[in-house]
């Protein structure tokens, strides 16, 4: 089973899409997988942070629930090794790159 993130509110550049933005996606069992955005400059965590703070930005799963910020940050930058031995590391042919915090980037279409 997964779920997907969405960020709602005013993106990047100013515009809005009531359609969201991919934030990325938790899969059992799974490290979560950011979703990278080159067009709005979110490469990164770093950049995702300063994003998703900003006033107006909420986050929603797939199935329509908001999550607060701080609650979703948590899950989404939990490494592995961090976690319980029961979580796994992204296989390296899902993941073009890893942030400075070692979380697993993809910049393709998720399914």
């Amino acid at each position: 089973m997964s779920t997907n993130y969405f960020a709602f509110g005013p993106f990047p550049g100013g515009e809005a899409d009531s359609e969201g933005l991919h934030i990325g996606q938790h899969a059992g069992g799974w490290e979560f997988l950011w979703h990278a955005h080159n067009d709005h400059g979110l490469t990164c965590t770093d950049t995702w942070l300063r994003f998703l703070s900003r006033e107006g930005v909420t986050i929603e799963t797939e199935y329509g629930t908001v999550v607060p910020l701080t609650d979703f940050w948590k899950h989404a930058t939990l490494r592995p090794a961090e976690a319980n031995p029961h979580m796994s590391s992204r296989a390296t042919a899902v993941v073009d790159w890893r942030d400075r915090r070692g979380c697993p980037f993809y910049d393709g279409d998720f399914c």
